[in-house]
């Protein structure tokens, strides 16, 4: 209910705020971009410009709220309704399935993208039965974060295996009252995106394709996964308050010097190095650990931008997401305010490394990143693997229970 008002309240203020939009005004064509704020400034800087070049058209950006299941929401009610006061979109790379099929935003013009110029994942985060409905905007992934520090201390390379990490945490962490690895165990999305690495490190998947041909075989390997996550906290390797963590729980316990590895998103680099951080200047990262001959793959996060299907511009709107999902912009963005490209040109850019040096070494972990399953009904699958796995780690039922109620369950959503 709260989710429900929270979202009605929001779209009745855009409705005040933006009585004209998408219609012809005195002064030309208006647009409106709905998007996350951007604190860096960044974004408005690029409309601004963009508008200056463009004497026809006015570009106005409508701020969304930070809570994503709230903007979710309000997109949803203002999309099902067929509204046309928003042109374009910015949204969640799990929400493309979900607004594609539902009709809610339009397919992008084939040729419209040099496809060759993003990463993969992020461009097949964009698309949904084989066709482009958004362009990749910034992205995100899992990445390992380490004491680089304690590491060289005791002469240990970098663990690329869980038995590698967990010997590295009994002999670095355990005798100096450490914690040793610390991720995202709460009830909520970020779970959902750690199990998927610890299932992909196994050389698992969750998989609709996979859920329909073997759910049998998906089951062992969720299974065998849930036992493994459960194991990191009976053994202390990782503690048991990692069951109530976000990323924030988890990258506060290792800025304040009191973990060996954390598990979490970029931005917690530029965290681990500012002011009042007790790991400045003692920290690497790497990608994620996984098991003896699997390859480690992060799951992929970030945004895209799509066109509402109901724009009276479509014309205008597509040129106004070639703009603002172009290298340049990407280039403003990443080093006004750090968010990572999607275009794989602009992570070589001497001006943003020079910005953000430690770029360089995000991109070989966005060279192995993955999806969550792309579905229209991904936010049902969600919540089922966040109950079960969550069950599972916590003690609650066991993992051999939890993986059959949970693949059971998902076969019908994502498979079927």
């Amino acid at each position: 209910m709260r989710r429900s008002i929270a979202a009605s309240t929001l779209l009745a203020l855009v409705a005040l705020s933006f009585p004209g939009c998408g219609g012809e005004g005195g002064d030309g064509i208006e647009l409106v971009f709905a998007a996350g704020n951007d604190p860096s400034g960044a974004t408005a800087a690029l409309i601004e410009e963009y508008n200056a070049a463009h004497p026809g058209v006015t570009v106005r950006f409508q701020a969304m709220p930070a809570n994503t299941d709230t903007q979710h929401d309000a997109y949803v009610t203002y999309l099902s309704a067929r509204e046309s006061n928003i042109d374009l979109y910015s949204l969640d790379v799990i929400w493309t399935a979900e607004f594609a099929k539902a009709g809610w935003i339009a397919e992008l013009p084939e040729g419209l993208l040099d496809r060759n110029a993003f990463l993969e994942a992020p461009l097949k985060s964009a698309t949904y039965e084989g066709a482009l409905y958004a362009v990749p905007w910034f992205t995100d992934a899992g990445v390992l974060y380490y004491r680089r520090d304690l590491l060289d201390e005791e002469g240990l390379p970098v663990p690329e295996t869980w038995s590698d990490l967990r010997a590295a945490c009994r002999r670095v962490a355990e005798p100096r009252g450490m914690e040793g690895f610390v991720w995202q165990g709460a009830r909520y999305e970020g779970l959902v995106c750690d199990f998927l690495e610890f299932l992909w490190g196994l050389g698992g998947t969750l998989d609709p394709e996979s859920l329909a041909d073997d759910p049998g075989r998906v089951e062992r390997d969720v299974s065998e996964t849930l036992a493994m996550m459960r194991a990191l906290i009976e053994d202390g390797t990782s503690p048991e308050s990692v069951l109530t963590y976000k990323e924030e729980d988890a990258r506060r316990v290792f800025t304040e010097g009191h973990a060996l590895f954390m598990r979490n998103w970029p931005y917690a680099w530029s965290m681990a190095q500012g002011e009042g951080s007790k790991v400045k200047d003692a920290v690497g990262t790497a990608r994620l650990a996984h098991a003896p001959g699997e390859t480690p793959y992060s799951t992929i996060g970030g945004w895209n931008v799509a066109v509402s299907a109901f724009t009276e511009h479509p014309d205008e709107a597509i040129e106004f997401l070639q703009f603002i999902t172009g290298e340049r912009s990407l280039k403003e963005r990443a080093i006004a305010g750090g968010y990572l490209p999607t275009r794989k040109s602009t992570f070589k850019d001497p001006d943003v490394l020079d910005a953000n040096p430690y770029f360089a070494d995000f991109f070989e972990v966005f060279r192995f990143t993955r999806n969550r399953p792309r579905s229209p009904e991904y936010p049902r699958a969600s919540d089922v693997t966040q109950e079960h796995v969550h069950e599972a780690i916590s003690g609650q039922t066991s993992p051999e229970e939890a993986a059959s109620a949970m693949v059971d369950a998902l076969v019908p959503i994502l498979a079927e």
